[in-house]
């Protein structure tokens, strides 16, 4: 049987029973590279994956072909080792919210993952009479290019000019535009969605399947859906209908604020809302545009660095109240169900009931109430102390974890992205390929059958010091 197209990027894997001997195969595996620049670089990643008996001393790498691969396997930045710990530990899922979503997110995995490709078209086309729009065309506006290949992996890590916002060539104007499309509400909310649960099925399909889960404000629509509390369908209805709700309402603006909860409490009035707590000192106010600038101005005197969010509304505040009688209308309509996979909820910071799940009333809180990140990842780190997987653009919930959970001597913390953030130029299927490789570094079983679902590889008569 001939080989079928292979993904751009490989992962290869090595381990052994000492880190002598992972050494030792290390440089075996580069000098069989050299001697065979003729194989396919595809069947003998799937080789080391798959036929390989696997031992705790662990390493992996990343890399386009095999000259990459020689390049990549005497590059430190580029190999990574581990030492899996003894008792394997459970995924946990992460969603993040608005806020690090972008034109052509997941643009790469679109195009080489067929899997993730047949989620987003399945939920796009169902979106079309909801939305009056293809919102293909809005996260990826140039969709009908042929797929180009992506740099280099190891190409300069950040776009400064794109990280400080900064546009100079037409292209970058385009891309502006289209941007400021995709950050109106009722587009950026079911995107983030879209994007998320589609990232999430690639996931479990190549054998990482949460535990358990938690979502930042739209992220928790998420996890309800990959929960079954909501089907898909209702899950697309729902998030369409309350962005066009929340797009409807009066504007506002939201402030990060250097404030515990108990030092925001008395900032607060009838015009201002605790909006989110992320961190012990780390939350956020939304409220009346006005009002937040007064605020802005007053703490920045105080010597606080405060950082309005570039937000059209006054999310998770009294100015949603506009909606609630109109989202509790259309939940009502929902056959909402007990949660399959157990999930924190944003409103109480700890674990959902199903009680709370399947009742309506719950939505409309989760729609005015603020978002208890902070608890809600604590409670979250206490069960088994999991691997955090962010799935879903950018690292800002990790961030947000690596400041919450408190550090266990006996426990590593694992805390990975999924998604590069906008302004970071390596290709979506290297990142995602390198976080795959992270967890399988961790212990983390994964399902090559699944990985391998839409291509035939075959198995490499590779020297028996690699088994």
């Amino acid at each position: 049987m001939l080989n079928s197209p292979s993904r751009p990027w490989q992962l290869l894997l090595l381990s052994a029973q000492t880190d002598s001997a992972l050494k030792t195969a290390t440089v075996n595996l580069a000098d069989y590279l050299r001697q065979n620049c003729d194989l396919n670089l595809a069947d003998i990643a799937h080789t080391l994956q798959c036929e390989q008996q696997t031992f705790k001393h662990r390493r992996m790498v990343v890399c386009r072909d095999i000259e990459d691969a020689l390049i990549a396997l005497e590059d430190p930045k580029r190999v990574l080792t581990n030492i899996q710990e003894t008792k394997k530990r459970p995924v946990a899922f992460m969603f993040p919210g608005l806020g690090t979503n972008y034109v052509n997110m997941a643009w790469e995995l679109y195009q080489v993952e067929p899997l993730f490709q047949k989620q987003i078209d399945y939920c796009c086309e169902f979106l079309k009479p909801l939305l009056g729009q293809d919102l293909r065309d809005v996260i990826y506006p140039h969709r009908t290019q042929q797929y180009q290949q992506s740099p280099q992996e190891n190409s300069p890590g950040l776009d400064l000019r794109k990280m400080l916002g900064r546009s100079q060539t037409p292209a970058d104007a385009k891309i502006l535009a289209a941007t400021s499309l995709l950050n109106q509400t009722h587009l950026a909310q079911p995107a983030i969605f879209v994007i998320e649960y589609a990232l999430a099925q690639l996931l479990i399909s190549w054998g990482i399947r949460p535990a358990a889960m938690i979502g930042y404000s739209i992220g928790e629509y998420v996890a309800a859906t990959l929960a079954e509390v909501l089907s898909l369908d209702e899950g697309l209805t729902l998030i369409a209908a309350r962005a066009q709700m929340i797009q409807k309402l009066p504007s506002g603006a939201m402030l990060a604020v250097p404030l515990s909860q108990t030092e925001i409490f008395p900032l607060l009035n009838d015009k201002l809302s605790l909006s989110a707590v992320n961190g012990p000192s780390m939350g956020v106010i939304a409220g009346e545009t006005t009002a937040i600038e007064v605020l802005e101005q007053q703490l920045t005197q105080r010597g606080l660095a405060c950082r309005r969010l570039e937000t059209s509304h006054a999310f998770h505040s009294h100015l949603m109240e506009g909606a609630t009688s109109d989202l509790r209308e259309l939940v009502t309509t929902f056959n909402l169900q007990p949660p399959k996979i157990p999930y924190i909820s944003n409103v109480t910071g700890t674990w959902i009931t199903a009680a709370e799940a399947t009742n309506p009333d719950y939505w409309v809180k989760h729609l005015c109430q603020p978002v208890l990140f902070a608890p809600g990842i604590q409670d979250l780190w206490k069960k088994e102390y999991p691997i955090l997987l962010e799935v879903g653009p950018g690292q800002t919930l990790g961030s947000f974890a690596m400041q919450c959970i408190e550090n266990n001597p006996e426990v590593s913390q694992i805390i990975l992205p999924s998604l590069r953030y906008s302004y970071d130029r390596k290709p979506d299927l290297a990142f995602l390929l390198k976080t795959l490789g992270r967890l399988w570094l961790a212990g983390v079983q994964i399902d090559w059958s699944g990985f391998y679902a839409q291509e035939h590889r075959h198995p490499i008569p590779l020297p028996a010091y690699l088994f």
